[in-house]
This record gives C-alpha cells, sequence and structure tokens, in this order.
C-alpha cells in the first residue's frame, strides 16, 4: 500500500462517520430490518372487498401481528425510546384469487386513499410490489396503516422490510470534532501507522462533509501531514459504501475503496478495502466535541 492509498483509505473512512436519516428531507433515519410479515388477509377476511379496506398494525407482539395473518412471533421495530413514523414494506395481491382485475393502494390509518395505485393487479397473477408508507400519528390511531383495494376483491400480504425514525439529537453524530487513530495494512502483511487524525465534520441529511488533518508514517522516518476535503453517505448505525476520489498532492491516488463499520455512540471502528491493491485498513475514532 502505498502513501496516497494510505491517504484515500483515511480519507474514505472519515468521510462516513455519521448515523444518518434515509430520506434528509423529511428529517428520518431509516433502519433496516429482516423482513417480518405483519399481514395476510388470507388467514383473517380472507379478501379485501371491492373498494374495501383492511387495517393493520406496522409493529407489535405476536398476539397482534399474529391476529393480522402475520408473524405468530411478533415483528418489534428495532429502536428502543422512539416511535417509527412510516415502514417500507413489500404489498402482495393474490390475484389467483382475485374476484377481477383492480390495484392496492396504501396509507396512513386515518388519512385519504391517495389515487396512485401501489400494485396493478390481474386475475390469475400474484404481483407484489415495494413502498414506503406513513404511519398514524396521534392519540386516535388504533391501526397503523390501512390497504384498500380498488374495484375487485383481493387478498393481500403485508411484509415489513425497515422502519423510519424522527430525526434526534443522537442521530446527528456526524457532526462536531472526531479524532483518532488507525493503521495500514499491507498485502505481505507488514503496517504504516496513521496517527494524529483530527476531522471536522459537518451533517445534512445522509450526506456529510468536511475538512481533516491526519499524518501518517511509512516506516521511521517518512511522516507525512495531509489536509483534506472529507464527504460520504451512510445508512442506518452501519456504515457500508462505495467512495472514490482523492485530493492533495499525490499524483497516483487510487479509485476507490469500500467500507464496512459500525458506529457506536461516539466511536466509530470499521475496516477498509482498496479496490486497487487488495490492501487493507482498519480505523478508530471519537467524537470529542459536539
Amino acid at each position: 500500500m502505498n502513501k496516497s492509498t494510505l491517504l484515500t483509505l483515511l480519507m474514505i473512512i472519515l468521510g462516513t462517520t455519521v448515523l444518518a436519516p434515509a430520506q434528509a428531507q423529511d428529517e428520518l433515519v431509516y433502519v433496516a430490518v429482516e423482513p417480518c410479515r405483519l399481514g395476510d388477509t388470507r388467514a383473517t377476511i380472507g379478501s379485501i372487498p371491492a373498494n374495501g379496506t383492511a387495517d393493520f398494525l406496522a409493529y407489535g407482539d405476536g398476539t397482534a401481528i399474529g391476529g393480522q395473518g402475520g408473524n405468530p412471533a411478533g415483528c418489534a421495530h428495532p429502536r428502543t425510546g422512539s416511535t417509527p413514523v412510516a415502514i417500507s414494506a413489500n404489498f402482495a395481491a393474490v390475484g389467483n384469487q382475485a374476484s377481477g382485475n383492480g390495484n392496492l393502494v396504501a396509507y396512513a390509518f386515518g388519512d385519504t386513499a391517495p389515487t396512485a395505485s401501489l400494485v396493478n393487479y390481474k386475475v390469475g397473477t400474484n404481483i407484489a410490489n415495494s413502498s414506503i408508507i406513513a404511519l398514524c400519528e396521534g392519540g386516535t390511531c388504533s391501526s397503523d396503516f390501512t390497504v384498500k383495494s380498488n374495484n375487485s376483491a383481493v387478498p393481500a400480504i403485508v411484509d415489513v422490510q425497515g422502519y423510519f425514525y424522527p430525526l434526534s439529537g443522537d442521530d446527528q453524530v456526524g457532526a462536531g470534532i472526531w479524532e483518532g487513530t488507525g493503521q495500514g495494512i499491507y498485502p505481505d502483511g507488514t503496517t504504516s501507522q496513521i496517527t494524529d487524525v483530527s476531522a471536522n465534520l459537518t451533517q445534512e441529511g445522509n450526506f456529510i462533509s468536511g475538512t481533516a488533518q491526519f499524518t501518517f508514517t511509512v516506516g521511521n522516518n517518512d511522516p507525512v501531514v495531509q489536509v483534506g476535503q472529507l464527504s460520504g453517505h451512510i445508512q442506518g448505525n452501519a456504515v457500508k459504501g462505495l467512495f472514490g476520489g482523492c485530493l492533495g498532492p499525490a499524483p497516483d491516488c487510487v479509485g476507490g475503496a469500500i467500507f464496512e463499520g459500525k458506529l457506536t455512540g461516539d466511536e466509530l471502528f470499521g475496516t477498509v478495502l482498496d479496490l486497487g491493491d487488495g490492501s487493507t485498513g482498519t480505523l478508530t475514532l471519537q467524537r470529542t466535541s459536539p
């Protein structure tokens, strides 16, 4: 791993140090989950009547979710102390049991049904589509969302894939001063130290940017100080992505790298694989000020 490779790897790592909202314009944080069956009308009412509706909970224990044809063990949303305001879910129309052609729409419980269809189905054809659906908010929510079948009766199946939460102060961890150290690992197993890392990052939605200064040493007597611009995206509390490009005087920067890591409180740790030569790097950062 050459000097410019280490520079680029460190810039890539620093450019991904946030827990960020998936939809910046809505200031929401998205957390994916293993798909969980929320409901299946075949196990309850059979088909949603033509131009009729079925109401669903978006999470709950086995009694609540199992009672609407979902997972008998329940579907738990992953954030304690916070309430999801929307879900990402897969909606399926069981067309081989439909009374005719039609479409499904989904919307927050208590809202007006939208005109845009979510799933267009035909008799004899089972079809599904994924979408983000807002959930009912307030004290009058006996259910979270509603599915309506237009024009004909059809059974419907819903599988949740992730939850959206309001942005909180704990989610704005990208902003502030971050300091740490790291290590570059050459393909032959030798190492190079990265020290005196200081990054000043800002965050807007799921995009962060800022400046960083850091020193890396190849051998014992070859320290190089670098100041550069940083940028990146992350989703949920998993840090993963493909980032490329480099800044600074080095003429032979690598083109991109894959970073995989995790953010726990004010600590980020992870590994990065350089696509240019197969070398890796590790880094641990601590946020020292908001």
